[in-house]
């Protein structure tokens, strides 16, 4: 059998996304608490909140971690700093404004998808896919300035390849197992897919190990007590870093990307999905949508 695609299912494939044991309830119940939300959508009360929320929470935060990076490595007094600069600045200011217009533009590319149905997709991507991965990106950043800081290059090469193979490794895993469940069969998979599995597998479970050892083995190595005091707190920084990151990805891997994926097919089929959830044409795609596309009430 050939591999399936996740995005080639059939209506009454789809509706087995819901059946999925780590994001079933957490897609019904984020879909319930939005479809109460949405009563509120196009009111000028809702606007003004809305963009004094986006000011505060998504663009302020992100802000903030820029800022911060600015002046701990490249403001603040020299010698109140306990690690050294940086080689390389990660984080400079620019990262953030491309960051801003990547994040307008994709708000205004989605302007284009207005059916009522899929603003509630629409919103939430905005907010817990894309302004998640920014957040991500900068914090990781800035988690760089610390570690080439601390450890050198070997330690940024280290702790990006790490990252990549976690990440790579959740997204193959995942994927597999949302493609069992949407056909409702076991999937046979390539020789160099099953290769590739077991790679990420082993390092992603030994390669924050390896780190470990490198990291203790370079604090007792060098001469100075400073030093090893500089390298004992690089060690704590980083694997809280790595931490911060698999809750991240794995919540975006694991819930976000399958909720989404519900989305996707709720776009693909909107007239079964809308029978099958009881919905009228108005409910479902809004009158906005309808005097547009009269031809849907016919």
């Amino acid at each position: 059998m050939t591999k399936k695609s996740l995005f080639k299912a059939s209506f009454e494939e789809s509706l087995n996304l819901l059946d999925d044991g780590v994001s079933g309830k957490f897609a019904r119940d984020n879909y319930q608490d939005a479809l109460k939300k949405e009563q509120f959508r196009g009111t000028k009360k809702s606007y003004v909140w809305l963009v004094i929320l986006t000011i505060l929470f998504i663009i302020g935060p992100n802000w903030l971690i820029v800022s911060l990076n600015n002046y701990l490595f490249y403001h603040s007094n020299p010698r109140d700093l306990t690690v050294p600069l940086p080689a390389i600045n990660f984080l400079p200011y620019w990262v953030f404004w491309i960051s801003l217009a990547i994040w307008t533009f994709l708000i205004i590319l989605g302007k284009r998808y207005n059916q009522q149905f899929i603003l509630i997709y629409r919103g939430q991507f905005h907010f817990m896919v894309t302004f998640i991965i920014w957040l991500f990106v900068e914090l990781n950043l800035l988690s760089l300035n610390l570690v080439c800081a601390i450890t050198g290059f070997w330690g940024v090469f280290t702790f990006v390849g790490l990252m990549l193979v976690m990440i790579l490794s959740m997204i193959f895993s995942k994927c597999q197992s949302l493609e069992k469940l949407l056909y409702g069969e076991n999937i046979k998979y390539s020789s160099s897919d099953k290769l590739f599995s077991r790679v990420f597998a082993i390092i992603s479970k030994y390669g924050g190990l390896v780190i470990a050892i490198w990291l203790v083995v370079r604090i007792f190595l060098p001469s100075s007590m400073e030093n090893r005091n500089i390298l004992a707190t690089g060690l704590g920084i980083l694997f809280s870093i790595l931490i911060l990151n698999v809750i991240t990805i794995a919540f975006e891997i694991y819930f976000m990307f399958p909720y989404m994926l519900q989305g996707y097919y709720k776009w693909k089929y909107p007239e079964e999905y809308r029978e099958w959830e009881g919905k009228t044409l108005e409910e479902w795609y809004g009158k906005k949508y309808l005097k547009k596309h009269k031809e849907l009430l016919k």
